[in-house]
C-alpha cells in the first residue's frame, strides 16, 4: 500500500508512519508536511526519511496539492491529519483557521475527489465537535454542537469529505480522535494538557488546574490510536460513509491527572486551582461500540503507562 500523509511531521503522522513501515515491507509513505511547527531536536519525518527509502517527502501546504499533483503521488489511500487543533487559539486567530481546517481541507478534499482513481479518504476529526454533552460517553450519533472555531472548523471539514462520498461515492471515513498523547507531540504556543503537565512536573514547577479541574476528558496512547488508523486503512473501502470515534471510554478529572503526572513522575511540584474558561467543556469521553463490533479495536494502554512513556521521551529531548 502507499499511502500520503498529511501533517506527517507531527505525533499522529509520524507515528503511523512508523506503524506502516513496521507492518508491511512493501508499504510506502509519502509525508507531506510545511514544517511550520517547532519541533525538540531535528523533526522526525526527515529523520525517519534518511534511515528509509520507503519514505518521499512532500514539503509544503497541502492544500496546494492539485490533482495532477496527486495523480503523480499515485497513493492507495490518504489519512489527513494536517491542521490546526488548538481550542483557545482559534478564538485568537479563527481567519487562520478557516483558511486551514475548512478552507484548506475543501480545496483537497476537491483536488483528491477530481483524481482518476480516487483513493481511500480517511480525515482525522476531533470529539470537540460534540460541544457540550447531551449524554456521556458520546457515541458517533451524538448531536454536533461546536462551541469554538477549531471545533466549527471540524466539522466543515467532516462535513466537506462526506459529502464527496455522498455525492460521487468516493471512498471517505472520518475518525474522532479523543484526547491523544504521546512522544512528538507539540510543546510549543498552545500545548495539550498532558506534555504541559509533564513537562512542568519534571522542571518541578506548580501544575495549574484551571476551573477546579472536575472538567473530565478521555485521554488515549498515540500508539493505541494509531493502530485504529491501520485497521481502516487495511480495511480500506469497504468502510466507505463510516464515521468512528476512538477513546478509552474512560473519563478522568484534570485535577486526578495532575495528580497522577505528579506521582508518576516522582515530581514535588503542587497542583493549583485556578479560574476556568466558561466555555471549557465539562466532559468529553468516547463511545466507542461501533469501531469495536466492526473492526475489533480497543484502547489497550493504561493511562499512567502512557504517562511514563511520555516522561521518558521529555526527558529525553531535554523538553
Amino acid at each position: 500500500m502507499r499511502v500520503l500523509i498529511t501533517g506527517a511531521a507531527g505525533m499522529y503522522g509520524i507515528t503511523l508512519t512508523r506503524r506502516l513501515l513496521a507492518d508491511d515491507p512493501h508499504a510506502e509513505v509519502i509525508g507531506v508536511d510545511d514544517f511550520s511547527r517547532q519541533y525538540p531536536g531535528q523533526d522526525p519525518l526527515t529523520v525517519e526519511a534518511a534511515r528509509c527509502d520507503r519514505v518521499t517527502v512532500e514539503t509544503g501546504d497541502f492544500a496546494e496539492l492539485t490533482t495532477e499533483r496527486l495523480e503523480d503521488l499515485a497513493p492507495d489511500a490518504v489519512v489527513h491529519y494536517a491542521a490546526r487543533i488548538s481550542v483557545p487559539e482559534s478564538m485568537d486567530d479563527p481567519a487562520g483557521y478557516f483558511a486551514v481546517n475548512e478552507h484548506g481541507t475543501f480545496r483537497f478534499a476537491h483536488a483528491i475527489a477530481g483524481m482518476r482513481r480516487p483513493p481511500l479518504l480517511v480525515y482525522a476529526s476531533s470529539p470537540e465537535v460534540y460541544g457540550a454533552p447531551v449524554r456521556v460517553p458520546m457515541d458517533e450519533w451524538h448531536p454536533l454542537q461546536p462551541r469554538s472555531v477549531y471545533a466549527a472548523s471540524k466539522v466543515a471539514g467532516e462535513m466537506q469529505c462526506l459529502a464527496i462520498h455522498r455525492w460521487w461515492g468516493h471512498p471517505v471515513v472520518v475518525i474522532r480522535n479523543f484526547n491523544t498523547f504521546g512522544p512528538h507531540q507539540n510543546l510549543v504556543g498552545y500545548p495539550a494538557v498532558i506534555p504541559a503537565f509533564i513537562v512542568r512536573a519534571l522542571r518541578g514547577e506548580p501544575l495549574r488546574v484551571e476551573g477546579g479541574g472536575t472538567q473530565t476528558r478521555d485521554f488515549m496512547y498515540i500508539d493505541d490510536a494509531v493502530d485504529a488508523y491501520a485497521r481502516v486503512l487495511a480495511a480500506g473501502p469497504d468502510l466507505a460513509g463510516s464515521v468512528f470515534n476512538i477513546g478509552t471510554g474512560q473519563e478522568t478529572s484534570i485535577r486526578d491527572l495532575a495528580e497522577l503526572i505528579v506521582g508518576v513522575t516522582g515530581s514535588e511540584s503542587a497542583v493549583e486551582v485556578m479560574p476556568g474558561r466558561r466555555s471549557d467543556l465539562p466532559a468529553l469521553c468516547a463511545d466507542t461500540g461501533r469501531i469495536e463490533r466492526e473492526l475489533g479495536w480497543r484502547a489497550e494502554t493504561p493511562l499512567a503507562a502512557g504517562i511514563a512513556r511520555m516522561a521518558d521521551w521529555l526527558r529525553e529531548v531535554d523538553a
